[in-house]
């Protein structure tokens, strides 16, 4: 339940995300008046990998992971940088003990009814699997 922290800081200390977005990487929503670019990050699902004689070791969880522009091709590069900076990732962030980080696609989206000129995002699919201890 504690991986939005992790997330949080394995993209702030990547610095080609960091030089793109600064620190406005926000969990599930960012307000009407944020300015572009952003990322907002949402856990899709959180399985338990449930063990026949205790807690769950290891929760499977899907999260998407977007990047707002009001360019495309802004989008673009900071979807890239995400996914460098999170597939296959391992260890420990903020106490979460990560196994690994799986990257699982990426979907396009335009909103012509937001911003200015429209939204541009690029949305990142991650299976990551957390070990409890």
């Amino acid at each position: 339940m504690e991986i939005g922290k992790a997330i949080y800081n394995i993209l702030s200390g990547t610095l080609a995300i960091s030089n793109k977005v600064g620190t406005k990487i926000f969990p599930n929503v960012a307000t009407q008046s944020e300015s572009f670019p952003f990322i907002i990050y949402d856990v899709q699902s959180d399985s338990p990998e449930d063990t026949k004689d205790g807690v769950a070791n290891l929760d499977i969880t899907n999260m998407m992971v977007s990047a707002y522009s009001d360019t495309y091709s802004n989008a673009t590069e900071i979807g890239s940088s995400i996914r460098d900076a999170l597939d296959r990732y391992s260890g420990t962030v903020n106490g979460v003990v990560i196994n690994t980080i799986v990257f699982e696609g990426y979907n396009d989206a335009f909103d012509d009814m937001s911003g200015r000129d429209g939204i541009y995002r690029k949305s990142l699919d991650f299976k990551i699997r957390i070990i409890n201890t």
